[in-house]
């Protein structure tokens, strides 16, 4: 299924163009992709804040010590 399209206009940096122009797929796919994995990505950061925030009230924040710890661990 094709969702409906809508046309507007933006104002992209040039070097982004160049690469953008460089790709296989018409430049209005590649910034849609772009766009609904950026959105994608924000809701799933928003919908963690919220997880991390109902979990903070029920079982009180994370120690500052144990956050070190695991940054350690990532790092």
């Amino acid at each position: 299924m094709t969702l409906a399209k809508r046309k507007v206009s933006v104002s992209l940096d040039a070097d982004l163009v160049t690469e953008l122009a460089e790709g296989d797929e018409p430049l209005s796919k590649q910034v849609n992709d772009a766009l609904r994995a950026t959105l994608a990505h924000r809701r799933r950061q928003r919908l963690l804040a919220e997880l991390l925030a109902e979990l903070d009230q029920q079982h009180g924040p994370v120690s500052p010590a144990l956050i070190a710890k695991y940054r350690a661990l990532l790092g």
